[in-house]
């Protein structure tokens, strides 16, 4: 059971990372597709695609000591460039071969080559050329992040913020660390204190990725930490990719954080999903299958649904509803907001008070 004071959990899909210039899931496909268009010549010489990812894949046929390895990978890729077209998502398509270990560990390399060059590209990057360098705050003025903090801090003094903070649980189904960086950058901002003692502050928030994450980054762990939006040589990239979960690694209880993740969703009185679009697959990782209990009536469930048909949305809707034992009129899905605008609609429910 987790702590009864952590009352709100915010699930997270690409479309809360896509307002401060992240991929969307079609993007990303897109990206991976073309950094995996490698070509054979006549010479068997490799050419075409992202130059680390290529080295990548050489790297690891040299340390597994097979050509044939090799060639497998090469497979790999170009079965998963082939096939994004048709692909839910890259997470999908993965799922769809989880029997070939190859797809998933060529995949894996892409997410985390793209990942972190969108990092690099995003609005909340900060050139490390200058120590004087900071986030630039005008620049997300306008997204959820920025509502984010404000329901954080409201009324808050700066060491209120550890209680607070513990009452808040997020699950994000992307792989960057934009929250946590934006975070870790806004505390310091806005309260004017160190890095050191917003990273000491942070600590107090729990955020869960069922897919993990390009690393931590070097303020969350200064031996293993991956700058925010770091361009890693290839040796380095075949290890953040190691980071990554497939489907069936995100919902095993010895290689991820299942239990956490489902009893932050179950547990929390209000529920409220960012930029999500609902995959069945990631419906069943947050919930599990579906319990025969009842009905908990003092629940809500908010949540954005841009892009998403009125049908669509009725089937969804039904499906929390059966999944998280829920009444239908405890769940509000809002087609015509952002997840920027999902946030000030609902800020008085979504408010997070003083700890008792």
């Amino acid at each position: 059971m987790i702590d009864a004071s952590k009352f709100i959990t915010f699930v997270l899909g690409a479309g809360a990372s896509f307002e401060v210039g992240m991929p969307t899931g079609y993007d990303l496909k897109a990206k991976i597709a073309s950094s995996l268009s490698f070509k054979v010549d006549d010479f068997r010489r490799i050419g075409g695609g992202d130059d680390k990812l290529r080295e990548a894949i050489h790297l690891i046929s040299q340390r597994l000591g097979s050509e044939v390895t090799r060639g497998g990978h090469l497979i790999a890729a170009n079965l998963i460039h082939a096939g994004m077209q048709q692909a839910p998502s890259i997470d999908n398509f993965i799922d769809s071969h989880r029997s070939n270990p190859h797809v998933a560990e060529v995949g894996k390399l892409a997410i985390a080559s793209e990942i972190l060059k969108a990092e690099r590209a995003s609005k909340l990057y900060v050139s490390p050329t200058n120590a004087y360098n900071k986030l630039k705050f005008e620049a997300v003025t306008h997204t959820w992040f920025n509502a984010f903090f404000q329901l954080l801090t409201l009324n808050a003094q700066e060491q209120d913020l550890p209680e607070r903070l513990k009452q808040v649980q997020v699950v994000t189904f992307n792989y960057d660390r934009t929250l946590e960086h934006y975070l870790f950058h806004s505390i310091q901002n806005y309260y004017g204190c160190s890095p050191e003692k917003s990273a000491e502050i942070l600590a107090n928030l729990t955020v869960l990725h069922p897919y993990g994450k390009v690393g931590s980054l070097p303020w969350q762990n200064s031996v293993t930490g991956v700058p925010f939006g770091g361009d890693m040589h290839s040796s380095a990239l075949i290890q953040v990719s190691t980071l990554l979960r497939t489907f069936t690694e995100g919902t095993s209880e010895s290689e991820s954080q299942i239990n956490g993740i489902r009893a932050a969703v179950y547990e929390a009185e209000i529920l409220a999903f960012l930029g999500f679009a609902y995959h069945e697959l990631n419906l069943e990782l947050l919930f599990g299958p579906a319990k025969d209990a009842p009905v908990r009536s003092e629940k809500q469930v908010y949540g954005t649904a841009m892009g998403i048909s009125q049908s669509n949305k009725k089937v969804i809707a039904s499906e929390l509803a059966n999944l998280g034992k829920y009444y239908p009129s405890q769940i509000t899905l809002r087609s015509e907001l952002s997840a920027a605008q999902l946030l000030p609609e609902y800020s008085r429910t979504l408010r997070i008070p003083s700890a008792p």
